[in-house]
């Protein structure tokens, strides 16, 4: 049995374990973007459990097994980079070719060619006294292989990740979730965020608030602002604004009515971040997608929920006490012609971006 031969699963071992750190580096750079993170979270954990099993306990299956998760991860790789991946939203489109997914692509490509050159080999390196003595695969042999495979993987691990989309701007600005929302600048991460914050935001708006009264019914309160028919009502959660939970649609802080004149009708949730938080501690959620706003001119009565006045020149008019409110983000129910995430301003839409008023 040669030395070449007796390598062998130390180099499928290395650069299986050394393609799951870099998928574990894209799931934590991913982390939000959510059946994406998931399929570098789960291809990341098959790969280091199979490298490992490989190089602590070498045999056929084990490689056989290594060999078939980094061939099914190679081709996933190949068809999002020529005609996307339509079972994840997030691929459904070609993407370029970034240094990240490259070095994990070099790891398992040599992982899978130590693998298919020799597999007999290999597994006759396992077996031990078959060729006459025993297998030469250990120590200081194969230390190169370890350190060679560390090279791809700490290079993919740090590599930047964010692909930009310009190359179908016009397809994302299609897709009638971002209607109004200008895309550009916009990473594939940034879309897939938006998106799943937007389908989570309105399944469960319209699970849970159909009308006025479920919204009363579950413990929001109105500020008492919006009464004139095309205005809209701001409803909060006194509850929900310490809570120290955000940006989670089970726990929405506010809930806005719009008055139609014919009656009231749930038009947007908005998220409220911590009370005492400003706009320095804003979570970028979606990139330039997802515009925060918050409020420097309103005063409020004595329990802090309902509105009093606007400060003007130093004072409360008419009464009321001044307190700036946390950052907000609006997610619409329904499609806005400024998009999923815009202001209100001046109660009746007006310009698009603006921050809005009460």
């Amino acid at each position: 049995m040669t030395a070449r031969a007796s390598l062998r699963p130390a180099l499928v071992g290395a650069f299986t374990v050394a393609a799951g750190l870099v998928h574990a580096g894209a799931a934590g750079a991913h982390r939000g973007h959510g059946e994406l993170a998931l399929l570098f979270a789960v291809t990341a954990g098959a790969q280091l459990a199979l490298g490992a099993a490989v190089l602590l306990r070498p045999g056929r299956a084990a490689i056989g097994a290594a060999t078939a998760v980094n061939l099914a991860a190679l081709a996933a790789w190949a068809l999002s980079r020529t005609v996307g991946l339509p079972a994840v939203e997030s691929l459904a489109h070609p993407h370029p070719v970034g240094l990240q997914d490259a070095m994990a692509v070099l790891a398992e490509l040599a992982a899978a060619t130590a693998a298919t050159a020799g597999v007999a080999g290999v597994a006759g390196a396992a077996a031990g006294p078959r060729c006459g003595g025993r297998p030469r695969a250990s120590g200081r042999g194969a230390w190169p292989v370890v350190v060679l495979a560390l090279v791809p993987a700490l290079v993919g691990m740090t590599a930047p990740h964010s692909h930009p989309v310009e190359h179908h701007h016009g397809e994302a600005a299609a897709d009638p979730l971002f209607a109004g929302l200008d895309t550009t600048g916009a990473t594939e991460g940034d879309l897939a965020a938006a998106r799943a914050l937007i389908l989570a935001t309105r399944e469960a708006v319209v699970r849970s608030f159909p009308d006025e009264e479920a919204v009363v019914r579950a413990g929001y309160r109105s500020i008492g602002d919006g009464r004139r028919p095309g205005t809209y009502e701001h409803y909060v959660h006194a509850g929900y604004l310490s809570d120290g939970r955000e940006l989670d649609p089970d726990r929405i802080e506010s809930i806005v009515l719009e008055n139609t004149g014919a009656g009231k009708r749930v038009a947007s949730a908005m998220y409220i971040l911590e009370m005492g938080k400003t706009m320095a501690d804003v979570p970028d959620v979606a990139g330039p997608l997802t515009v925060w706003h918050d409020h420097q001119n309103l005063c409020w009565d004595d329990a802090g929920i309902r509105l009093a006045g606007v400060l003007l020149n130093g004072r409360c008019v008419p009464r009321g006490t001044f307190h700036p409110t946390p950052p907000m983000l609006h997610v619409w129910v329904q499609d806005h012609p400024c998009g999923p995430f815009a202001g209100i301003d001046g109660h009746g839409g007006g310009r698009c971006g603006g921050a809005h008023s009460h």
